[in-house]
């Protein structure tokens, strides 16, 4: 086994290999790369063009990604940009800022969105106005209902603590809603940009849900071939692997939801905790994970996820099964494969207090045989 194969640990090099290729793309830009706490806004995705600046136009997307849909690309591209200024200051953060407990806020989830914003803002040019968009996002606040058309929900940073503390798994999150009368009607795109992996997961209503890798230059990476995605055909919870989002400590006074929490980590195949919710959900579409389900989160967080995995064929609902956008982006929510929406809930609905306190075995399913 070479050196190269043993020194330093797996997350190392992905780090180091996202940061080359952020320093590849953002080396011809005005984008600041030599401190963390200086940051630009300047273009960070496309090609050199001969006075060293670099530009995507949106155009030139059409045919790279699976499905062709103008909000798409332009999400997309929005996506790319802060996943890549994400791949450069990863594991170089140090502070941050709290917005309220349990909640954190660095440089780059403010630099992230406006560049998401200034991106569509763009792209859209007059249309942003003539077609009547809003914007929603994270750090920027707005309204989920007004008089506009179409709305971009945006989170640029989802999993910020995983950011600030170097474990790999956070993501962009980008939606584009529809709206009728003045209230949130239907999700007609979304991206979930996966950012130290390059891994993005799209979906447009009623087009399906796909997967493909990026890298700087082309969007789609001329290696990567758009694969559809399908949720899980798992049956039974007792084959079931599960995600979970348990992120406030209001959330541990619901006893019902923990309790069922403590039967799944004994009796299905796993349960997972992974601090970020929009690549959680969007595991269920890729078929990684059977169900998520995630409480007192906000609608930048889930709303991406909503739509990939409805278009992967799987359901999801809040927790009082109720499939009404308004309702879901409250941030209560349960997505699953589908085969097993109605046995999860069965199970909440018998789990309790005494769930925390019975001893395990006294829990098992009638035709188990233990662990």
């Amino acid at each position: 086994m070479s050196n190269d194969d043993t020194n330093g640990p797996p997350e190392k090099s992905v780090r180091d290999k996202a940061r080359r290729q952020f320093l590849k793309l953002a080396g011809a830009t005005g984008v600041a790369v030599g401190s963390a706490s200086t940051f630009g806004t300047t273009s960070v995705l496309g090609q050199v063009t001969e006075g060293g600046a670099m530009q995507v136009e949106i155009e030139d997307l059409e045919g790279q990604l699976p499905i062709d849909d103008r909000y798409l690309r332009i999400a997309t591209v929005a996506s790319a940009k802060a996943a890549q200024l994400q791949q450069n200051y990863f594991g170089r953060i140090g502070e941050a800022e709290e917005k309220d407990p349990q909640n954190l806020l660095t440089e780059v989830d403010t630099i992230a969105e406006e560049l998401i914003i200034e991106t569509i803002q763009e792209e859209l040019g007059d249309d942003f106005e003539d077609e009547e968009h809003a914007i929603f996002g994270e750090e920027t606040g707005g309204d989920l209902e007004g008089n506009f058309e179409y709305l971009w929900i945006v989170d640029p940073l989802d999993g910020t603590t995983n950011f600030v503390k170097g474990i790999p798994h956070f993501g962009v999150n980008i939606a584009v809603a529809t709206l009728d009368d003045g209230e949130l009607d239907e999700l007609h795109a979304a991206v979930t940009y996966y950012s130290l992996r390059d891994e993005v997961w799209v979906a447009v209503q009623d087009e399906g849900a796909y997967k493909f890798d990026s890298d700087g230059y082309d969007l789609v990476a001329e290696d990567s071939e758009p694969t559809e995605m399908s949720v899980t055909e798992t049956e039974t919870i007792d084959n079931s692997f599960n995600g979970v989002g348990f992120y406030l400590k209001e959330t541990m006074d619901d006893f019902d939801y923990i309790g069922l929490w403590r039967y799944l980590v004994a009796y299905s195949q796993g349960t997972r905790l992974l601090g970020a919710a929009a690549p959680d959900i969007a595991f269920v579409a890729d078929g990684v994970f059977d169900t998520v389900s995630v409480k007192d989160l906000k609608a930048v967080d889930v709303a991406s996820g909503v739509l990939l995995v409805r278009e992967a064929g799987g359901e999801v609902t809040d927790f009082d099964e109720s499939e009404d956008l308004t309702d879901l982006l409250e941030g209560d929510l349960v997505a699953t494969n589908a085969e097993l929406q109605d046995d999860f809930f069965e199970l909440l609905d018998d789990s309790g207090k005494s769930w925390l306190t019975d001893p395990i075995d006294e829990l098992a399913p009638e035709d188990s045989t233990g662990q």
